[in-house]
C-alpha cells in the first residue's frame, strides 16, 4: 500500500487510542526479532509473521522454520538485554530511541 503509512508510524497513537480495552496484533514487515521489540515497545500485544516462515519452509522445510524461530528467539532476547527488560511486560515506548 504505497500511499499508507507504515505499521510503526501509526502502531503508538492506535495503542494510545485503545488504552488497553483491546487486544493489537500487528503485521506487516516484521522480520527480526528487533522489529518484534519494537513492535511491543510501541504498544502491540504481538506481532504476526507470515511470509518469511513461508519462505523458510520452501527453503528449508521444518528445519528452516526452527532456525528462523530460534533467530527470532535471540535477537528479541538480545534487544531486551541491552534495554534492561527482563519480561516482555517490561517492554516500554521509551526503550525506542525518539520516544
Amino acid at each position: 500500500l504505497d500511499q499508507c503509512p507504515a505499521t510503526a508510524e501509526v502502531l503508538p497513537a492506535i495503542a494510545d487510542a485503545v488504552g488497553g480495552k483491546m487486544t493489537i496484533l500487528v503485521d506487516g514487515g516484521i522480520r527480526s526479532g528487533l522489529d518484534v521489540f519494537k513492535a511491543l515497545a510501541l504498544g502491540a500485544d504481538a506481532a504476526l509473521i507470515g511470509r518469511p516462515f513461508v519462505n523458510m519452509v520452501y527453503g528449508g522445510g521444518a528445519e528452516g522454520v526452527r532456525v528462523y524461530a530460534d533467530k527470532l528467539k535471540a535477537e528479541l532476547a538480545d534487544a531486551m538485554a541491552m534495554c534492561g527488560a527482563h519480561s516482555l511486560a517490561e517492554i516500554r515506548r521509551d526503550m525506542i530511541f525518539g520516544y
